[in-house]
This record gives structure tokens, sequence and C-alpha cells, in this order.
């Protein structure tokens, strides 16, 4: 769990082959290339698991109820110091403090595709990405060490520990920015927080397409293939890392349909995919608690991400040969982790708000030569096409809008 575990980096899919609707294939023998460039615009914000859309700055106040919920060492301190002094405990905190996050994120794809036969295309996809992110921790509000040395003071004690409890109490600094940086750094292992950016491929998409008809305005196909695990997964010693792949593979099987009136001046597709996303063995931080997600045990758990949904309703507007206008419903469904941990504590807080629900609306413009070219009157077909996309509703993800470019060479 991060400042940042909200961002949800979709890997660069597409259909390389879709020279019309998106059943179309490949004619055989026919190969291209796809180059794409991804950029989100800057990330301040999120929706919870309850639909809210909230800032990802992050405040807490170190207070003896929150502390004492993060490990049994730290319970019992709190429990025999509310036993020495009860207005201790009760007034007891370091202080509040606050972390203002944002990120940014760029994108860019290869995507090669060959048509094996009229029906049957073969394809392959890889990202690569830029990721930068900046967490600015300060102190809001004092601590209340002060009035709480003034209270046990003078108090007796009634054992040896209650005894080592008032020193140590009696002994601790006055809390800063730097001190709890150095705590998280020295004591829990993680990485200092700041400015971070990250470069990495991300996991590759190989699949194939099988247009099942030979209509002319309308069209039915289906899709299977496999992510695979080429990306980097969660660094669990940075609060702020963005991992750009999930550490194991996924496969998939997708529809894809379409219906073309008034000679393919207006299009209607429809794409429906499900991913099931294999179990395997990575690298965690351990907590008890979701809403305090820090924890200095790393551990090697097995761990089993849900499976995904995705869904794509567009329609496309071709005024001519040479452009067209679409818009389009995205949907996509991520069902809750499952960590097998026998502390039900651990295993309930890392589950915790690892679901996703997002709709996105996303509009574009497209220009293509393919037709003027299959007509003798230009050249070379490619395409060129420019989205706009925006996330309108969502359940635990950012809040972030995406704008696409796209090239599509066919030779």
């Amino acid at each position: 769990m991060k400042i940042l575990n909200f961002l949800a980096i979709s890997s660069l899919v597409f259909s390389p082959c879709a020279i019309s609707g998106s059943y179309d294939t490949l004619p055989k023998g026919v190969n291209t290339l796809v180059l794409a460039q991804i950029k989100s615009n800057t990330i301040q914000s999120k929706f919870d698991a309850d639909n809210n859309n909230k800032t990802l700055s992050v405040k807490q106040d170190f207070s003896s109820k929150n502390l004492s919920e993060l490990n049994e060492t730290l319970k019992t301190y709190f429990d025999e110091l509310k036993n020495i002094s009860p207005e201790a405990y009760s007034n007891f905190s370091l202080g509040e403090y606050k972390a203002d996050a944002w990120a940014e994120v760029s994108a860019q794809g290869i995507g090669v595709g060959y048509g094996v036969t009229d029906h049957l295309t073969v394809y392959g996809s890889l990202p690569m990405y830029h990721m930068k992110t900046n967490v600015q921790f300060y102190q809001s509000k004092q601590s209340s060490l002060s009035q709480i040395k003034n209270a046990i003071l003078n108090t007796p004690t009634t054992s040896a520990t209650s005894t080592f409890i008032k020193q140590l109490t009696l002994q601790l600094p006055e809390t800063n920015e730097e001190l709890l940086q150095s705590v998280l750094v020295n004591q829990f292992g993680y990485k200092p927080l700041g400015l971070w950016e990250k470069d990495g491929i991300g996991d590759a998409e190989v699949g194939f397409i099988y247009r099942l008809t030979d209509l002319t305005d309308k069209g039915l196909a289906i899709s299977m293939g496999a992510v695979l695990p080429t990306g980097t997964p969660d660094d669990p010693s940075s609060i702020q890392d963005i991992p750009t792949g999930d550490g194991q593979p996924d496969l998939f099987v997708e529809s894809l349909s379409g219906i073309s009136f008034f000679n393919k001046t207006l299009e209607i597709d429809l794409k429906l995919r499900y991913t099931h996303q294999f179990g395997h063995n990575q690298n965690v931080r351990l907590y008890d608690n979701a809403d305090f997600p820090i924890g200095k045990e790393e551990v090697n758990v097995y761990q089993k991400l849900g499976d995904k949904v995705d869904g794509n309703f567009k329609v496309t507007i071709n005024p001519s040969h040479w452009f067209n206008i679409n818009a389009a419903y995205l949907y996509n469904r991520i069902d809750s982790s499952v960590y097998q941990i026998e502390n039900a504590k651990q295993k309930a807080a890392l589950e915790a708000n690892t679901n996703s629900i997002n709709h996105w609306a996303k509009i574009g413009l497209g220009f293509n030569t393919v037709n003027a070219y299959k007509a003798k009157k230009f050249e070379i077909p490619f395409e060129v096409n420019l989205y706009a996309q925006k996330l309108i509703n969502a359940v635990n993800t950012a809040d972030y809008e995406r704008y696409d470019l796209e090239f599509r060479l066919y030779f």
C-alpha cells in the first residue's frame, strides 16, 4: 500500500490490425507497425473506496490511539503509559504530519502485427514508461511531548516496567520532519521521500485475432493472448514507487464486434475482454492497519491479483475516406487481491481497497490513407490517431486524464 497506490497504470493495449472495425484482421501477408505516445496530466487526487474524489495528500496525527494500533510493541508501551498517567496517554501526540503528493506518467509503445491469413492476425506490443512522483513531507502541528513529560515527571511508578516506560518517555526527542524522515529510513528501512523518477519497460502483450465473418457491413471476431511479466513489480521499500508491471503472467479472451451504416459512414464497435491474473510470490511489507500502511517487516508471500473485465463501446463517424471522428465509453473492473497470510489483521490490511472500478469517456480524431492507397491515389497506407481520455467516475483509482498519439503503418 502506497501514498500513490491508487494510480493504476494501464498497459499499452491496442489492436494493431484494425484497418476499419475492431473486428477487422490484416490481409494475408500484410504487416503493421504501431507507434504510440501516451501522457497523463499532473495527478493530484484519487477516487476512494466510497467513490469520493479526494486529494492524494496524506495527513496523519501520531496520537497514542493511532500509534498503538501499529504493532504490539507500541500497544504495550501505550498501555503502560496509560497506567502511569491517563492524562499523558490521552494527550500524547508526536505531532501531525502532512505529505503533499503528485505524479506524472508518460509512455511510449511499439506494436507489430502480421496477417497469417485473411482471417487470422498475430500481434505483440510493448510499452515503455517514464514516471515522476513527488512527496513533500512537513509537520502541520507540533507535538505535545513537553506537556506529557510534565504530566509524568512526578508520577510514581509501581514496577520496573513502568519505571522504564517513564524514563523512556522523558527522554523522547522533540519531533520534526527530519526526525520522522529518519525514522522511516533508519528504523523502517524505507527509501527517503521526495522527488522520484523512474524509466522502465512495462508488461508485454502477445495474442491473435481471428475474424469469424466475411460480411462487409458487420463483423465478429475473437481474440486470445497473454500479458507477459516483462515490467518491474512494486518496490516494497519505497512508499512512492509506481510499478511498471505486476510480476505475473495473465491470460485474456476477448470478443470484438461491430456494425456499419451508410457505406461505413457510421460505425459502432463493442469490445469485451476478460483477463485472468495468475497468482505468484511477491515481496510485500506487512502492517496491521490499512489506514496507516507502514510496516517494518518485509516478507515473500503468495499474492493473487484480482481478475479484470474491460469493455469498450465506440461510435465512429467517417465524413470522408480520409478523416474520422470517434467517441467511446470505456469500463474497467479489477477484483480484490488475495494474500496467503496467517495473521488475519495483516491479511485484511493488505487486501483492503485493492479492487477498482473505472468509467472513462474518450474522444478521438483520425486521419488515414488506407482507402486512398487501395484506390491507388496515395503511395503509403498509414493512420494517425489522436485521443483524449478522461476518468468520469471510479473506485480506488487516481483521477487523471490521458492523451494518446498513435501512428500505424501498413506494409
